[in-house]
């Protein structure tokens, strides 16, 4: 048999059907998809990252489908495979599967993204198997990408929308701990989609690995969390004990080589929240600083010199070294909140400022004259 036909044989062998993913769904949920096929997808453009995703317009589409519209097919097609074929299927299912099942049993937030409503399937013999799914592209990119480009404009952010972009960060964090009772991991400026109404979409949902910009330093250590019965600033303070039988090793693909998130958010949820803390005040200073995304040290230059004092205080205290040390997760929400709406007022205010100036320069030029100095008559 020829090697290549061998090979896609091989790989659909490791693909799920719809049928099969419906029985991993959570119950109670709308899990109702429709399927495109992989060959009907045309690449527009190549995204950032390991993920390995792209910007796509589908030639023929169902009807949810829009004319013309372009989506990001995040997947693991036959070239994936190819190219790591050893333990493939473990890497599909602990992935892109374990993407949309998270997304899936998620209560929906405003600040995260919906789950997928489009798989993407490969055909063979005339059958069909999930090989990744299709999200909707956001023109305006990432946060990452929104920074990038203001830098290259020499250009600075308002303080309105940096203040309403790390509340909303706060807010999707929170829900995801709080509410949706899970955790992200890979939290960091690439990571969050800003719609058409510059409102912020949290992405990448695989659970596989920690952000190399942004992650807190207990999360790379194999230990245990827990409350303990001492108290300080009313909170109990908890407890790390590092692992001692042996190393352990359960994300294959993925920084660092142990998961601690699963353990800590049924034994001390208050852990995995406040490692994300440090994630959040890592990303944020990214924002605030303005700077793309990066494992640099945190510091702040004069360029930030238009960000209030207390918001770099707020960033700074979410990312001490001791977890117990940081603010809670209500904490940053409420801080944020305030901010923005402080920051909003105050642009308001500026713009009234400039419209009360420019009315009142409009009718000086009225009375003494056109700017050559002659009578206006």
């Amino acid at each position: 048999m020829d090697a290549r036909v061998e090979d896609t044989k091989d790989y659909f062998s490791n693909l799920m059907t719809a049928e099969e993913l419906q029985q991993l769904m959570p119950l109670g949920r709308d899990n109702a998809f429709e399927v495109v096929k992989l060959d009907h997808l045309e690449t527009v453009a190549c995204l950032p990252g390991k993920t390995g995703a792209n910007i796509v317009r589908v030639r023929r589409r169902p009807s949810a489908l829009v004319h013309d519209s372009h989506y990001v097919f995040k997947g693991m097609p036959l070239a994936a495979y190819l190219k790591e074929p050893k333990d493939f299927k473990e890497h599909y299912e602990t992935t892109l599967i374990h993407e949309i099942i998270t997304l899936c049993d998620m209560v929906p937030h405003p600040n995260i993204m919906p789950p997928p409503r489009m798989l993407v399937v490969f055909t063979l013999d005339g059958k069909n198997k999930i090989c990744g799914f299709l999200q909707p592209a956001m023109k305006n990119d990432s946060v990452d990408a929104q920074v990038i480009r203001a830098n290259k404009k020499q250009k600075r952010l308002s303080l309105s929308l940096k203040a309403k972009w790390c509340y909303q960060m706060a807010l999707a964090i929170r829900h995801t701990h709080r509410v949706a009772k899970t955790y992200h991991m890979d939290f960091k400026p690439g990571n969050m989609l800003v719609d058409d109404n510059e409102n912020i979409r949290l992405i990448d949902w695989e659970q596989s690995g920690v952000s190399m910009f942004t992650h807190a330093p207990e999360v790379v250590k194999d230990q245990s969390a827990k409350e303990s019965n001492t108290f300080k600033n009313g909170k109990r303070r908890i407890i790390y004990t590092p692992n001692q039988q042996g190393p352990r090793k359960d994300l294959k693909w993925g920084f660092p080589d142990w998961n601690v998130y699963p353990d800590w958010k049924t034994a001390c949820p208050r852990a995995a929240e406040l490692s994300e803390v440090f994630s959040l005040g890592r990303t944020m200073w990214m924002l605030l600083e303005q700077v793309a995304q990066n494992a640099n040290q945190t510091e702040w230059t004069p360029a930030s010199g238009d960000i209030p004092s207390e918001w770099k205080d707020m960033v700074m205290s979410c990312q001490k070294r001791d977890p117990n040390e940081r603010p809670e997760l209500d904490e940053v929400v409420k801080f944020w909140e305030e901010a923005w709406e402080m920051a909003k007022a105050e642009e308001i205010k500026a713009k009234a400022m400039a419209t009360v100036k420019k009315t009142k320069d409009s009718k000086e030029i009225n009375v003494t004259g056109d700017a050559d100095g002659s009578k206006v008559a």
